[in-house]
């Protein structure tokens, strides 16, 4: 029996692959079918929003379409999918407590930074403040809130002093404080 035969007869999406469909495509595919509910429930578990775990599933199987495509071989792309989407819950977590750590930095007046999972609009504003900085500044602030690199680290890919970080740092997020609240008060 058709795997888009038995797919109908039990109720689920039947995702019809072409003729030139490859192994990869096929593959990908069947992971999503036969595991794609369980990859949701189990990121949603990991303490991301329904719309962050349907992401992070679609990212882990573009990524393994991508892996299959290139030539590598997985033995297990159930398990790796696994990996793939806890990888992508951590890094989701990891940006949250950035944007955290940011904005309890810029602490502009009463007003908070939301929650990661809150207002997309309010984390856009501050990064698009920190793409107005000068260079050195807006370097010093992707690589110590986006990568997560201390200021020793920063440091060392800038080739500047842990001490010169914290004062382009310091420097930029009194700019975008001032920013921010000028434009919160109009």
């Amino acid at each position: 029996m058709a795997i888009a035969t038995v797919a109908r007869m039990t109720g689920l999406e039947v995702i019809e692959l072409p003729s030139t469909a490859n192994d990869a495509d096929r593959i990908v595919v069947d992971v999503e079918q036969r595991y794609g509910q369980a990859l949701f429930g189990f990121v949603r578990r990991q303490g991301l929003t329904d719309e962050q775990a349907r992401d992070a599933v679609q990212e882990a199987l573009l990524r393994l379409w991508h892996e299959l495509r290139s030539g590598v071989s997985i033995d297990n792309p159930r398990a790796w999918c696994y990996r793939a989407v806890y990888r992508l819950a951590m890094d989701q977590h990891r940006l949250g407590r950035r944007l955290r750590l940011l904005s309890g930095r810029l602490d502009i007046g009463r007003r908070t930074m939301p929650d990661p999972a809150g207002s997309v609009s309010d984390r856009l504003a501050v990064w698009s403040e920190v793409d107005k900085l000068p260079v050195r500044q807006r370097q010093v602030l992707y690589l110590r809130y986006r990568s997560d690199l201390s200021f020793e680290e920063v440091g060392e890919v800038l080739g500047i002093t842990a001490s010169a970080g914290r004062s382009h740092a310091t420097q930029a997020l009194a700019t975008i404080r001032r920013r921010l609240t000028t434009a919160e008060e109009r």
